[in-house]
């Protein structure tokens, strides 16, 4: 902690703080430690720029720092101590190794109870110094990398084939694995589709149609290979005893039974960086964490990076269907396990999402996947607060939110967020080409039992979409529309045989439907195959459709009021460029059709809108503390409201500068006396423009260093500038500030480096006084930048941006 830190004890819990507090802080710090101590919420206003990241940070891993010094209960340690009890010893092949292989690893497996302080029932608070004792007890990290290494060297040649530790959700899976190395090996692998027919003739036995995604492999089919290994221990499966994704959920939640994670959710990735830039001040900048992010941010594959399809091209290179992989993925480990991320005290300092990709880039180890790993041991989560809100995100990403805690930072629009998350929309192009793709499974004999309930979904959706677009209302030119209430979509379900009672059962079909792999039984021997599967557009499609019924369908359908259903026709016009979707990523691959000509297409468009954001809090119903903090939260009674949470501790904090310090006001006419309306109708004539105009340069030869200037929409900052273009009004404030205008659309490297153009013109003194930023409300810059001191001596907002009153959803 700095020297010019403080200390204060709130609630009982001891904050190390880096610089003495504001009143508002103080006033946000106890009443985020009450809430955690208490197992309440907490709904705080703090006025932006008065340090509440900062006390968000103090005061939450405070709280958790001094868990970690309570007495762990006997009960609980005893409890897992029978969670973690060997099975019993095993005499199969793959357990008659040598002694000392078996020592080498056997200090890196102890019982959570006592991982950190032996003997007591205390865990060892994370980045705090460690005694003699736990020196000699707790190897370090290179040691326990020079001890991997060696035992990779006496390894057999077969170990290309195992996966050295346990991944988190990994997209490849074993099976992937193996296939990628035959291609290199020139090993022929049993093709699906020949499998199928053998099964449809008789040749063979389905065993069980559950993944095995870890069984052991060899590719070798000599009748004299060795045995492999027995069924009656973990290591049937490919794991080891305590590398079992099962075992690692329970022990991390037997040994943080008191301590819980804190996920931290911003708004944008921007923020993040400035929440990381602010742990580092603190002095629990070496608490386990990890960043959440997208392969947009976190991709360093010199192809797959320089895609606008990384996903999709990250799974194709994973599932190595063409047999090439990722070498990066492979080597994520190296980058989760470097000391550069493990907490050591007076090492390892907080790090952002650049520091982890620079790091990746140089060990050729990717970050997307090494963040992920370090979830399981991080003390602290920081994410966009949509990975917490979005149930398919959370289930991709495996985010269990039960007993832990949540923070929202930046949460105004929270409620916007939550909606989009539990709505969702499909075409009716898109319905038939999952229809089509779940056909073909079914003709072909594949998962037809599975297959066949999914098909008839898509077929009664289908159906039905014909039969309501004759109820269709036009709004306007070339557009129509029709709305349904939830309780309308479900009696129109109950038509198609899609009730309560049985929406459970279609999610096991789905389930099942998606499987990559199966165990069957060939020629006497038991193989592990790959089998189709539908194409991941199809299964985007049916994830989406069930997700949604899902919330239709519980709590005895107490949603159903809150959705909408709209079923929109349109026109789009489709060049010659255009092709039909292929199925890039299962067995089979549909022919793609050019377009011969440019037509006019009509698209039919059904979308599910939820209209309550409460529906996608009730999934984090048991979560321990939530915590949503923003500047302009008021009225907190109605945001409560609309959450369906029960806001126990509320806090409207004061701003901490003095009033003599800031003028906020409203300017009704511009420099000639015109009246300023920033309505639709007046935004439109030429003296309102020009008016405004004339104000923005006055305010610019007033003000020196930042300025901004916020408008309603693109659409209103394209015709302002035409406008001053025209009149040269434009090259009067270019005379005067350098002055940029943020792009709508682009690259992220050019809308940086647009930024970097405007902070470096404030940091240089020349003819021009500063610079001039141009943006629109909620758009890039509105949202998770930060224009501290000189960087924004003066914020102008010109009109605002009410929603279009024409949208249907509105």
């Amino acid at each position: 902690m700095p020297s010019d830190g403080a200390e204060y004890t709130i609630g009982g819990v001891k904050i190390l703080f880096p610089c003495k507090a504001y009143p508002s802080q103080l006033a946000m710090m106890n009443a985020i430690v009450k809430g955690l101590n208490n197992k309440q919420h907490c709904l705080l206003e703090s006025p932006t720029g008065s340090g509440k990241s900062l006390a968000l940070l103090c005061s939450a891993l405070s709280w958790q720092q001094a868990l970690y010094e309570k007495p762990v209960p006997a009960s609980s340690c005893d409890k897992e101590d029978r969670r973690a009890e060997p099975s019993p010893p095993c005499h199969c092949r793959c357990h008659s190794q040598p002694k000392s292989s078996e020592a080498a690893t056997s200090g890196t497996h102890s019982a959570p109870c006592s991982a950190n302080h032996p003997g007591t029932g205390t865990p060892r608070k994370p980045g705090s110094p460690l005694t003699n004792t736990e020196c000699k007890e707790n190897e370090t990290l290179a040691a326990k990398l020079s001890a991997r290494k060696k035992l990779s060297l006496r390894a057999s040649e077969n170990d290309d084939f195992q996966v050295d530790r346990k991944r988190i959700r990994p997209l490849e899976t074993e099976q992937q694995i193996r296939k990628r190395h035959c291609f290199a090996k020139g090993v022929q692998l049993v093709d699906a589709l020949e499998v199928y027919h053998q099964r449809k003739n008789g040749d063979l036995t389905i065993h069980s149609e559950k993944s095995m995604k870890t069984a052991t492999f060899s590719p070798q089919t000599v009748s004299n290979s060795p045995p492999g290994p027995c069924t009656e221990c973990s290591c049937s499966s490919g794991k080891e005893p305590d590398k079992d994704p099962s075992h690692t959920k329970k022990k991390e939640n037997g040994d943080r039974l008191c301590v819980p994670k804190i996920f931290f959710g911003t708004r944008t990735h921007k923020q993040i960086t400035q929440i990381s830039r602010e742990l580092k001040r603190t002095a629990y900048s070496c608490v386990p964490m990890t960043i959440l992010s997208s392969r947009d941010y976190t991709c360093i594959h010199p192809v797959v990076s320089n895609s606008s399809n990384r996903n999709e091209m990250c799974v194709e290179l994973l599932e190595g269907k063409h047999g090439k992989s990722c070498s990066y993925y492979h080597g994520a480990h190296k980058l989760s396990e470097h000391h550069a991320l493990q907490p050591a005290p007076g090492v390892c300092q907080a790090w952002d999402i650049e520091d982890l990709v620079s790091l990746g880039r140089k060990l050729r180890a990717c970050p997307y996947f090494a963040a992920r790993e370090l979830m399981v041991g991080a003390d602290i989560v920081f994410c966009p607060y949509n990975y917490l809100l979005d149930p398919q995100i959370r289930d991709s990403m495996d985010i269990g939110l039960k007993d832990q805690v949540v923070i929202l930072d930046e949460a105004h629009n929270i409620e916007d967020c939550a909606r989009e998350a539990v709505s969702y929309g499909v075409t009716e192009s898109q319905l038939r080409a999952a229809r089509e793709e779940l056909h073909f499974m079914v003709s072909n004999n594949i998962r037809q039992k599975h297959h066949e309930p999914l098909q008839a979904v898509c077929c009664s959706l289908i159906n039905w979409l014909k039969e309501s677009s004759g109820q269709l209302v036009e709004r306007a030119y070339e557009t129509a529309c029709k709305v349904w209430s939830g309780r309308e979509m479900l009696n129109f379900l109950h038509k198609m045989g899609i009730t309560e009672l049985t929406f459970p059962i279609f999610q096991k079909h789905l389930v099942a439907a998606l499987e990559k792999e199966e165990k069957v039984s060939m020629h006497g021997r038991e193989e592990l195959i790959e089998v189709p599967v539908v194409s991941p557009a199809t299964q985007i499609v049916l994830k989406g459709l069930f997700m949604v019924l899902s919330y239709l369908f519980k709590d005895n359908s107490r949603f159903a009021d809150d959705y909408r259903v709209a079923l929109q026709q349109t026109y789009t016009w489709m060049t010659e460029d255009q092709r039909d979707d292929a199925d890039t990523s299962s067995f089979f691959t549909r022919p793609k059709h050019k377009k011969s000509s440019r037509q006019k297409t009509l698209v039919h468009m059904l979308n599910f809108w939820c209209l309550n954001p409460a529906v996608a809090f009730s999934d984090l119903s048991e979560v321990r503390t939530i915590v949503l903090t923003s500047g302009t939260l008021s009225p907190m009674d109605s945001f409560s409201s609309e959450l369906g949470v029960k806001f126990s501790i509320q806090l409207e904090a004061n701003h901490v500068i003095r009033n003599s310090q800031v003028w906020v006001g409203t300017v009704g006419a511009g420099p000639s006396g015109r009246r300023l309306c920033a309505t639709f109708q007046h935004t439109e004539t030429f003296e309102f423009q020009d008016e405004v105009g004339a104000l923005l340069l006055s305010v610019c030869h007033t003000v020196g260093q930042g300025i901004l200037c916020f408008l309603p929409s693109y659409k209103m900052l394209d015709k302002l500038k035409d406008r001053w273009v025209h009149t040269g009004l434009w090259r009067k404030l270019e005379d005067v500030k350098t002055v940029i205008a943020e792009p709508q659309g682009g690259a992220k490297s050019d809308f940086d480096e647009l930024l970097k153009i405007y902070y470096d013109a404030i940091k240089c003194k020349g003819e021009k006084d500063g610079a001039l930023l141009i943006a629109v409300c909620r758009g890039k810059v509105s949202e998770g930048l930060d224009f501290c001191d000189e960087n924004a001596r003066a914020v102008v907002t010109i009109g605002i941006p009410f929603p279009n009153v024409k949208d249907l959803q509105v």
